[in-house]
């Protein structure tokens, strides 16, 4: 499989993913993001995973919903 690079404003993105419906969003990041790296999670990406997920539980995180 080939890959391309695109460049395009980050609104313009966050307009484009904000379209589709929820069960197509959720493909999108499954295959750019879950399933192309099946490696196991390096300490650091572990660490980054613990704080995302306290900042999750305390409510400081943005919302998909306030994203523009």
């Amino acid at each position: 499989m080939s890959t391309k690079t695109l460049t395009m404003p980050e609104d313009a993105l966050v307009t484009m993913l904000k379209a589709l419906p929820k069960n197509a969003l959720l493909g999108v990041f499954w295959k750019t993001v879950v399933e192309c790296d099946t490696s196991p999670l390096s300490s650091d990406e572990k660490e980054d995973r613990k704080k995302a997920r306290l900042d999750f539980k305390k409510g400081e995180t943005v919302r998909w919903q306030d994203l523009r």
